[in-house]
């Protein structure tokens, strides 16, 4: 009698093993079914860093040279794949894709903060983020994400 007890719980614990480890739902097998998707917090609202449209544009090209050298490069395009470059000879930097990306969030978010901006703002705060008193050149380009484009460029 033990012997039988013994083989009905081992019975019993198998089919429960096997029965937690099906997927036994309705729509199991259906090629058509609607798999999960995962939404972070910001793309409920529509806009992601993944889109370019979480900073409100798709692509960011700024120069700035003092004395005639190039001492700043960042260059941010959602286009080719979310590709991002920033060269700060100041701070002795050349970075590419995720390093660029983490150094030119903050920067994105707290500097660039639309395309109504006026451009002597623009240029006073980018100018200040970096730490720079004057250029001989700054050029700037923003395509905004809604089609419309800033350019400045000036030269001293």
């Amino acid at each position: 009698m033990r012997n039988n007890m013994k083989v009905v719980m081992l019975f019993l614990a198998i089919v429960l093993v096997l029965g937690a480890c099906g997927n036994g739902g309705k729509n199991a097998d259906n090629p058509k079914r609607e798999d999960a998707t995962l939404i972070y917090e910001n793309d409920q609202s529509g806009d992601t860093l993944n889109t370019g449209d979480g900073y409100g544009f798709n692509k960011f090209d700024l120069e700035i040279e003092v004395d005639g050298k190039d001492v700043i490069d960042v260059e941010y395009e959602v286009a080719k794949g979310h590709e991002a470059k920033y060269v700060n000879k100041f701070a002795s930097l050349n970075l590419r894709d995720q390093e660029a990306f983490n150094k030119l969030d903050p920067f994105f978010v707290k500097v660039v903060t639309g395309k109504s901006m006026d451009e002597k703002d623009v240029i006073a705060k980018i100018m200040e983020w970096f730490g720079i008193d004057t250029y001989t050149k700054f050029d700037l380009e923003i395509d905004f994400d809604d089609g419309t484009k800033m350019d400045i460029e000036d030269r001293k």
